[in-house]
This record gives C-alpha cells, structure tokens and sequence, in this order.
C-alpha cells in the first residue's frame, strides 16, 4: 500500500475499496462481540493506544511520554467517527463514514490504513491477535459517562510551575487555619 502524504490527494493514491474489505476475514458485518477481559483490554490499550489517545472527555494527557495527536477515545463505542477534535496536520487524514462499534472498531485495529483506505497518519502498524482486540473493544465499552471517575475527573493543574506551588501554598494555608 502506498503511504498518502500530507497534501497528497487521497483519490491518487492507490487504495482500492477491495483491499479494504479483504482486510477482514475475521469479522463479518453481523459480528456479535465474544467474552473478553476489562482488566487486559485495559492493559492492552496502555500498551498500544495510549500514547496518541486519551481517555477522558477533554483529551487530558496524563501519562509521560503522551501525546495527544489523536481524538480522545472516551465515549468512542457507539460514536460517529469524525466527531471529537483531533491534533492533525492534515483535516482529510480522517475515517469518514464509521460508526464505532465492535465490528468495525475490531478491524480498525487489525488494519487501521486499510480500514481507513490509507487516510491516517498513525505510526501503528495493527494489532493481528483476535482475542487482544476483543479485550480492547471490552475496555473501550467502559469509557463512557457511567463511568464516574473518567467522566468527572479532578480539575487540570496549571501547565505553569509557579501557578502550581502557588495553588498548593494556598491550599496547605487553609488547611492549617483553625474551623
């Protein structure tokens, strides 16, 4: 497959519909999700996802190393692709036309570019185990309003050094005053 360049218009590159389809044999258009695990898929997802997704509503990084060049994953089950903001050079470098639910979040991850027919501009190459992604899907499913400490994290700390300690100086102030 060829790589599409920033600029490079997608039609020229050659990316035919049938090399998108023929990328998943494994999973049919009436895929029902099989058991899996919250635990490892959470695992999993640090391991593969979480340096260019984040997983709380306001796409906070949390993690060093992080960054966020894709959109946040929280409350990706069940939503449009295209909807959240994304840290991109290139506003046509984008799955267009997806509703994600396990069947198609199952071969994004097995095969993002073809999925994508080469519009993504992620250095991730796929995951090619099954029962990883199944895992993955099982964990993503939890990142949605129900679940009280993503959808209601604690307030952002200043990016600013002296703001910080000067937060924290108040704070330890009026902790020690007498009630």
């Amino acid at each position: 497959m060829a790589h599409v360049a920033c600029g490079e218009d997608v039609a020229s590159a050659s990316f035919a519909p049938s090399q998108s389809l023929d990328a998943f044999d494994e999973v049919p258009e009436d895929f029902e999700l099989p058991l899996g695990s919250v635990k490892k898929g959470e695992k999993y997802f640090k391991k593969y996802c979480s340096q260019c997704h984040s997983i709380y509503p306001d796409n906070r990084i949390t993690r060093a190393g992080q960054t966020s060049l894709g959109p946040t994953l929280f409350n990706i089950y069940g939503r449009a692709s295209g909807m959240e903001e994304i840290q991109n050079k290139c506003a046509d470098e984008r799955v267009d036309g997806v509703l994600w639910l396990a069947g198609p979040l199952m071969n994004y991850m097995k095969n993002p570019r073809a999925l994508a027919q080469g519009r993504v501009q992620m250095n991730f190459r796929g995951i090619p185990d099954f029962q990883t992604r199944v895992d993955i899907v099982h964990y993503l499913k939890t990142l949605d309003w129900s679940n009280e400490h993503l959808a209601n994290p604690p307030e952002k700390p200043s990016s600013l050094a002296p703001v910080r300690w000067f937060q924290k100086m108040q704070e330890t102030a009026q902790q020690r005053e007498p009630s």
